[in-house]
């Protein structure tokens, strides 16, 4: 005797069943990651003022002061221009700027291209180039700035109110100090997009060309970052490091939940002997300076203890941003120290947007399936709402086995551990041997 299971019945048990577990179980809504704390360091040497290719200085980098030769082909206002583009697509970022070691006063740097006579006439005898809001000032050397667009109208901005290490041994042209570090101009912060872009807008529209000689530069209206001096990426490095084991990571209430990481937007290798490999290394384990721990449980998650201290992982990208391959090595090895596989090789502007872009999707954290709180918002494992509901193998008869939705071993998604059975030949004993969906199909019993 053929029986078969009706389908009917199976579909209006599987209705039941779901209508159940929509009322017991409802869609839980996919939790909020925390945001990735990002440290932008952005290249402010001379060379920035060359085009891409480099083979010829712009003298100026497309701002309304220092429009330069063609400034906007620049590699500095390409670089702004790409910021500014990833600063308005992931405002949602924890964002802070850091730029190379430059002092800072109002015209703190006057400086002349040989290229571009002195402008005796204007000055009545006296050397140098003049702008209305300059005056008349000597040419202190020879540095990229001013621009020189057009020489026979002499309207350009001899001044610029920041030097950075010019002079051997990256050294400031005026006092002759060190300047092999780098400056915090924008701390690590929420909402912090406004902040940075009145650095890269091309402009410093107050007077004195946006500089108040009573704000250190964090804090100035109308600030522009300037190429001028060397390539200190180990000691920018280094202040980045010191700001985050001293200050940021401890006030940060998602610490050990918070991914946090540094881009390196270079157009050349270290050229200030501060050793960024050895930093960029360092950073994969920062001190928060203002705690304590004696062992691991102490210290919140993806943290550990060691030297008394709860660490953190900060990894460190490099953008390799039209770098000649003789200083491309140096790049690389400061992003493999910075646990981040190299550096990312751009040659235009898309490709900078496409790399930044990258860098933020890969510092985004998402929970896993693991039984813990992954993103630290209090709830564990809350993106896979199936994970212990009932679920079966799908087969039909005696090859049927229930069992529970569990996590996946990559740690992504669920599983059912329901155990698969292999069907049998079909006997004559009022069960569905083979699976096929009928039994003893095919017998006379």
């Amino acid at each position: 005797m053929r029986r078969r299971q009706s389908p009917l019945a199976s579909l209006v048990a599987f209705l039941c069943t779901f209508a159940f577990a929509l009322a017991v179980f409802p869609p839980v809504a996919r939790a909020a990651e925390p945001d990735p704390a990002i440290y932008l360091l952005v290249d402010t040497s001379g060379s920035m003022l060359m085009n891409i290719a480099g083979s010829s200085n712009t003298w100026g980098d497309g701002s309304s002061e220092h429009p330069g030769v063609n400034g906007t082909s620049s590699r500095f206002y390409i670089a702004k221009e790409a910021i500014k583009s990833v600063l308005n697509s992931y405002g949602e970022v924890r964002w802070g700027l850091v730029r190379f070691q430059q002092n800072s006063g109002l015209n703190y740097l006057c400086s002349c291209s040989s290229a571009i006579p002195n402008n005796t006439g204007v000055c009545g005898g006296y050397g140098g180039l003049w702008h209305e809001r300059d005056e008349c000032r000597l040419c202190d050397m020879m540095q990229d700035y001013p621009d020189h667009d057009d020489p026979t109208l002499y309207n350009d901005r001899v001044c610029i109110n920041y030097a950075g290490g010019i002079l051997d041994g990256c050294r400031d042209p005026i006092n002759n100090a060190a300047l092999t570090g780098g400056d915090i101009l924008v701390p690590l912060g929420d909402n912090n997009v406004a902040n940075i872009l009145k650095w890269i807008n091309h402009s410093e529209t107050d007077v004195g060309e946006g500089y108040n000689t009573g704000l250190p530069p964090g804090q100035q209206t109308d600030p522009e970052l300037r190429a001028t001096g060397g390539t200190p990426i180990g000691g920018s490095l280094q202040a980045i490091y010191n700001r985050l084991a001293d200050t940021d990571i401890h006030a940060d209430g998602l610490r050990g939940c918070r991914p946090y990481s540094v881009i390196v937007l270079t157009d050349g290798a270290e050229s200030c002997n501060t050793n960024p490999i050895s930093v960029a290394t360092s950073l994969r384990s920062v001190p928060d300076n203002a705690s304590s721990c004696s062992t691991n449980a102490n210290c919140p998650p993806n943290s550990w203890c060691s030297g008394g201290r709860c660490r953190y992982d900060v990894k460190t990208h490099v953008i390799a941003f039209a770098v000649a391959p003789n200083e491309y090595q140096n790049c690389h090895q400061i992003g493999v120290a910075g646990g981040t596989g190299g550096a990312i090789s751009a040659q235009n502007q898309a490709e900078l947007v496409a790399a930044m872009a990258e860098i933020i999707a890969d510092s985004i954290v998402t929970e896993l399936c693991n039984g813990l709180d992954d993103d630290c918002d209090g709830s564990i494992d809350e993106d896979f709402p199936e994970k212990g509901l009932t679920c079966d193998n799908g087969l039909l008869g005696a090859c049927h086995r229930t069992g529970t939705w569990v996590c996946s071993a990559d740690q992504t998604t669920v599983t059912c551990n329901a155990p698969y059975v292999a069907p049998v030949a079909e006997t004559c004993n009022g069960i569905d041997d083979n699976c096929n969906g009928l039994i003893d199909d095919g017998l006379t019993c």
